[in-house]
């Protein structure tokens, strides 16, 4: 896991890089939240939303950026993953607290 990543040290729109290779035998929701959970170096990650086609071809590229930043004192920040296969592409919403 990487050094936890501050929230006063993140931009929207920041790319976000992200270990396709997290939880490798789990859902595809379970593994973009530990994308960015590795990400982050934050214990938790929720997912908000997430939008897929039909084929579960494993993805060529994944990428990331921070799309939100809640500015309501909870420190939380909502990370956009995109997942691109040859035949389609997922995209989730994770949303993580940082320090």
């Amino acid at each position: 896991m990487t050094a936890t990543i501050r929230f006063k040290d993140i931009a929207l729109g920041q790319p976000v890089e992200l270990d396709a290779c997290a939880e490798g035998g789990a859902s595809l929701a379970e593994r973009m939240c530990a994308m960015v959970r590795q990400w982050s170096g934050a214990p938790a990650a929720s997912l908000v939303s997430m939008h897929m086609l039909e084929d579960a071809s494993p993805p060529d590229r994944v990428s990331g950026r921070v799309m939100a930043r809640h500015l309501d004192g909870s420190n939380r920040a909502d990370v956009e993953v995109l997942m691109r296969a040859q035949e389609g592409c997922a995209r989730a919403v994770v949303r993580v607290a940082l320090g």
